[in-house]
Parts: C-alpha cells; structure tokens; sequence
C-alpha cells in the first residue's frame, strides 16, 4: 500500500477538460484518434463507417418530385388544431 502526503487534499477532484481534450500525458499515445478529433474540431466530416460506405453505395440519390395533374389536386380538409386557428381568424 502507498501512503498519502499529509498535505494531499483527496477530495479536490482534477481539473475537467473541455470535450475532446486529451490530457498532456495521453497526447502522442494514438495518432488516428488525435487527427481524428482535431479535424472535426475544425469543422471537417468525420470518415464515414463501413455501413455508412455501403448504404451509400446502395442509394439510388435523389428522385425526382412527381406533381399530380391541375384536374387530379383535392383539397385536405385542415387538422382539428389549424380549424381552430381558421375559425378564430374569421370571426
């Protein structure tokens, strides 16, 4: 067992690092991670994962947007919360 310096103050918790800090003694330890962190401070997009490389692969892109004919458009009838807000207008 290791005995305390009596002037050690144990209930002094250590200072916390903002988000993504490393402390001085862990920094150098692991490279990727480091470069990893310190683009997506910067703003850059992090590396996609594997499954995100292969549903991207999968996706067809963007479809285009299909209108209805003029003489084929109904009408929706307004949700019971907007009828309430039409009512309360044209009172």
């Amino acid at each position: 067992m290791t005995q305390h310096e009596p002037n050690e103050d144990t209930s002094v918790e250590p200072e916390k690092l903002p988000l993504g800090e490393l402390r001085p003694d862990d920094r150098g330890q692991d490279e990727v991670r480091e470069a990893l962190e310190e683009s997506t401070g910067l703003g850059l997009a992090r590396p996609l994962t594997r499954d995100e490389r292969e549903a991207a692969e999968r996706d067809p892109g963007v479809v285009e947007t299909v209108y209805a004919p003029a003489s084929e458009r109904v009408a929706k009838p307004p949700l019971p919360a907007d009828e309430k807000l039409i009512n309360k207008h044209n009172q």
